[in-house]
């Protein structure tokens, strides 16, 4: 049995493209850097393409004629298609799908579904952003890890200077949403059946995190010291 052609493999390549963009804009310096994370206009897309990568292969995987076809016992095939397929949002899907295919699912207070719920929650933010003063909660916990960028002060009337999507404008806040999406659908794929691997083992592929040491031989190679700035 052949996969017909897909569309999360193009979302998550373009998420990958994007970071080359990101890199080359710091390599230019036209850009503040903090250490290997550097500010890159071109990074706020990919927090969508991110989760739409993850969305288009649940799609694929779990709710094509394909699983249908495999796994013809589940419930899943007695709730309406229109629920199924459009009621639900990704982040209940991600628990719900492979619960009723499978019976194995996502642990919501544990990696990786705890960053995938936080990249949907980006997600839905930057796209309903209103140019409000509000700093989402999020934020400082990102900082904190190295993936969102920090401002030089530390009172809140400091970091709101800077709007905050901005923070998130950066080449570690676009590994992090690659990596996301790459880790919840590994995950999401071991909780298969054995013939349903088989099939979707190609799609897989396509989702292989990158490692914090593929960026540092990338600065090395560059000539540009990743931990200085």
């Amino acid at each position: 049995m052949k996969i017909s052609t897909t569309v999360s493999q193009d979302f998550i390549r373009h998420v990958r493209e994007i970071l080359r963009l990101c890199l080359n804009d710091v390599k230019t310096g036209g850009g503040r850097r903090q250490g290997i994370n550097g500010f890159s206009f071109h990074a706020l897309p990919t927090y969508v393409c991110a989760v739409a990568a993850v969305e288009a292969f649940v799609n694929e995987t779990l709710l094509s004629q394909l699983p249908e076809m495999l796994i013809k016992d589940s419930a899943l095939w007695s709730l309406p298609r229109e629920w199924r397929e459009k009621r639900i949002e990704i982040g209940v899907k991600l628990v719900l799908l492979p619960q009723l295919l499978f019976g194995k699912t996502f642990a919501r207070d544990t990696q990786p579904y705890q960053d995938m719920d936080l990249l949907i929650k980006v997600r839905n933010d930057l796209i309903h952003y209103k140019m409000s003063g509000r700093i989402p909660n999020y934020l400082k916990p990102l900082e904190d890890r190295g993936i969102a960028l920090r401002d030089k002060g530390t009172t809140k009337e400091t970091r709101a200077i800077s709007p905050w999507p901005h923070k998130l404008t950066c080449t570690e806040g676009v590994r992090w949403a690659h990596n996301t999406a790459c880790n919840t659908v590994r995950a999401l794929f071991d909780f298969g059946t054995d013939g349903w691997k088989e099939v979707n083992q190609p799609l897989l592929e396509n989702f292989t995190p990158i490692p914090e040491a593929d960026i540092i031989k990338w600065y090395e190679e560059e000539g540009i010291d990743p931990f200085s700035a």
